[in-house]
């Protein structure tokens, strides 16, 4: 009997033994469950006691200027006393757009120092839209941060970041502003003329509103760049305080170009400036290129060269060459200064017809000429060659006058004076008729047999005279010749 015992025994234990060790096995397995299962569990655990319910309560969308307030509730549902609970708003975090849309008012509150499990709390946060936010949604966001334990030392920190979204709407004024072209050709100066406004080459522009609902305030134009020698005006000058929708503003750039000014290109660049209704400033710049050039100047200082020497046909012509161009450029000062040097020409060329037809004894057509040049001479405003006219058509009319006296000159110079070839005349004719008063006197006395005595000496006649007035030579009150003026 014992020894079938000790049999079943012996047979026995190698199936305990490995009984046992499956065993063994699977109460390891157990424990490595049981750990991974735990570790798994645990983040979730300590993640929900660590958040609080956090909520936002604001204005999705806004203007500029207006401003937002961000209502922050927080309510504990931690399972723990929550201390020091703080909410602000994370500008770290913004986006640059955000930052230039958003000007924070207060952006940093506390809660409660306290706050048990299942307590409410809410806190106000104030944003101000600026003035020049753009059109479109942005994010704010707001940062909740707690200590989560039994005491106040050693808590567990949590923090938590909400993001509002916020849509901004705002309507703008467009404006727009156009030259009629962008370069220009002008000459320069003439010493001669002094150029103003609205007598120079300009550049036509206008301002429009082309937005249908907005206005445009405090609108103002300036030119920012210039020269001393080649500047720019803006006129009428542009200072309008409203531009209503789809209003405009039409003016001109004018550029003076000195008679100084240097061959070749310079730039104006004007500014023009408006605000919204918000009072953004807003800004916009053109550029203009202005050549400058001489050729209009060369032909009328070689104009002026001929008029100087008298030669009237090549300055005319040359002067009418500069008038075209300076014609093209809008200068009307030059264009006017050339038409009255040309009037002066035909004014002096009938003077000086006058006074052929006047010597040569042809007084009705000297009157006529005169006439001619005195018209002339009064549109350019000349009044000392209008009365030098004047006193050569009154000495015309005088009787005798074609004899006696006259006015002479050449080119652009004229005088009022006795012609010396008449008094040569006069003088020769007294003369003559005193000697054939003594001859036939002396022819007389032979034949009556009587004698004709002289006492003394023959003399000169005075001076003192008495003549019939038709001999009395023509008085002028000038003791100088008479000049035109040189223009």
């Amino acid at each position: 009997m014992s020894y079938h015992i000790q049999k079943f025994i012996k047979n026995l234990m190698p199936y305990l033994y490995s009984m046992n060790k499956s065993i063994t096995s699977i109460l390891i397995l157990l424990v490595l469950f049981s750990n991974f299962g735990a570790f798994i569990v645990a983040p979730e655990e300590d993640t929900k006691n660590l958040i609080p319910e956090v909520s936002l309560d604001y204005a999705t969308e806004a203007t500029p200027n207006q401003e937002l307030k961000v209502t922050v509730k927080v309510k504990n549902t931690v399972n723990d006393v929550m201390w020091d609970t703080l909410a602000y708003i994370d500008e770290d975090s913004m986006t640059k757009e955000a930052k230039a849309a958003f000007q924070v008012i207060e952006g940093k509150k506390l809660f409660p120092v306290r706050m048990d499990p299942e307590q409410e709390s809410s806190v106000i946060l104030v944003v101000k839209v600026t003035t020049k936010a753009l059109s479109g949604e942005y994010l704010l966001p707001v940062v909740v941060a707690t200590g989560i334990g039994g005491c106040r030392e050693g808590c567990e920190p949590s923090l938590l970041t909400v993001f509002s979204t916020i849509k901004i709407k705002r309507n703008d004024p467009l404006i727009t502003l156009e030259f009629d072209r962008y370069q220009i050709d002008i000459e320069q100066g003439v010493c001669e003329v002094e150029l103003v406004v609205p007598y120079l080459p300009n550049i036509p522009f206008r301002i429009s509103n082309i937005n249908n609902t907005e206005s445009a305030y405090n609108l103002k134009m300036t030119v920012v760049q210039d020269t001393p020698m080649v500047k720019g005006i803006i006129d009428p000058p542009v200072n309008q305080s409203v531009l209503p929708p789809g209003g405009q503003i039409t003016g001109s750039l004018y550029i003076r170009a000195s008679y100084e000014a240097p061959i070749g290109t310079q730039v104006i660049r004007v500014r023009l400036v408006y605000s919204d209704k918000y009072g953004a400033d807003y800004d916009m710049f053109r550029e203009i290129s202005a050549t400058v050039k001489n050729a209009g100047k060369n032909f009328y200082d070689q104009g002026r060269l001929y008029y100087d020497a008298c030669d009237y046909e090549n300055a005319k012509i040359s002067l009418l060459q500069a008038r075209e161009i300076y014609q093209e450029n809008n200068n009307i000062l030059v264009v006017q200064e050339i038409d009255k040097l040309i009037k002066r020409m035909e004014a002096n060329d009938k003077f000086m017809q006058g006074q052929n037809k006047f010597f040569s004894g042809d007084l009705k057509n000297a009157v006529s000429f005169y006439s001619e040049a005195k018209a002339l001479y009064t549109e350019i405003n000349d009044c000392q060659s209008v009365q030098l006219c004047e006193d050569a058509m009154n000495a015309a009319n005088r009787p005798l006058g074609g004899i006696l006296g006259g006015v002479s000159g050449s080119g652009g110079e004229s005088l009022t004076t006795f012609s010396i070839h008449t008094i040569i005349e006069i003088l020769l004719a007294i003369i003559v008729a005193i000697l054939l008063i003594i001859l036939i006197r002396g022819k007389g006395g032979s034949g009556g047999g009587r004698t004709f005595n002289i006492k003394g000496k023959i003399s000169k006649p005075s001076n003192q005279q008495n003549v019939r007035p038709s001999q009395q030579p023509i008085s002028r009150p000038y003791i100088e010749p008479i000049r035109p003026i040189k223009k």
